[in-house]
């Protein structure tokens, strides 16, 4: 799954690609599966962005569309309202950062019979970062993921449409994050599908370095979890992550 920022304040790649051609765009994402979308950043003390500003960004990308008809969209949103109108135009999956917090959001995804990530967090990106305490990392992420599973399962999401994300970087410490990817086998026996977001956060940082020194530690993470076969990894630098994979599977030839 390649990461399509379309917005201006983003953690690594805010504004990245609202000034480049569509062309440009196109050729960074030729390699994945999937292209999760966003118009609303979710980086640690991002503050909330109003339905209607999101829908005119969204609206502001929408002519390109097509341009991607070989790929699976993917809608980063946790409102059913810019799911439901995604999902009208050519998207297929919703990736919601809450964990299907709203209901309707099911309701949303039942309709259109797609596959949705639900991802645990806590509190909002506003906040998430003020209350990092767990009395088990684990229990407390998985209890929260399988109920909001039974809850799209009751609305008539299909369980192979389901999802679980157990949020790297979403309201946990940078020893939180890797435990989840440590664990990951754990994640794994709920019996769902995993994804992983490591891509570039913080819980990566080496002497101080920022988010577009952090290739090389993305890297090496995404070669861990591809060695456990994790399902989706959620990825900023794609290509670099391919080879990570080619050369992985000539070790296990």
């Amino acid at each position: 799954m390649g990461i399509l920022n379309m917005t201006p304040d983003s953690f690594y790649d805010g504004g990245k690609y609202l000034d480049k051609s569509i062309i440009s765009i196109i050729s960074k994402f030729k390699k994945c599966d999937i292209i999760d979308i966003g118009f609303e950043s979710s980086r640690p003390g991002a503050s909330p962005l109003s339905l209607n500003e999101e829908m005119s960004r969204f609206k502001l990308f929408l002519p390109h569309i097509n341009i991607f008809n070989n790929k699976i969209l993917s809608i980063d949103t946790y409102k059913p309202e810019i799911a439901d109108y995604a999902l009208s135009k050519g998207f297929s999956m919703v990736n919601d950062i809450s964990g299907g917090i709203n209901n309707k959001m099911f309701d949303v995804v039942s309709n259109y019979e797609v596959p949705i990530v639900l991802m645990h967090m806590r509190g909002t990106p506003l906040n998430m970062q003020d209350n990092t305490s767990y009395n088990n990392l684990f229990e407390e992420i998985s209890s929260f993921l399988l109920k909001q599973a039974d809850k799209a399962k009751e609305h008539g999401i299909l369980k192979e449409n389901i999802i679980l994300d157990p949020g790297i970087g979403f309201g946990k410490t940078a020893d939180d994050n890797y435990n989840i990817i440590k664990d990951l086998k754990m994640y794994k026996k709920l019996g769902y599908k995993i994804l992983i977001g490591h891509s570039r956060k913080s819980f990566l940082e080496i002497d101080n370095d920022s988010p577009k020194d952090r290739l090389i530690s993305s890297i090496v993470i995404s070669s861990q979890l591809l060695v456990q076969d994790i399902d989706i990894l959620r990825v900023h630098d794609i290509d670099e992550t391919y080879i990570a994979r080619d050369i992985l599977q000539r070790l296990d030839s």
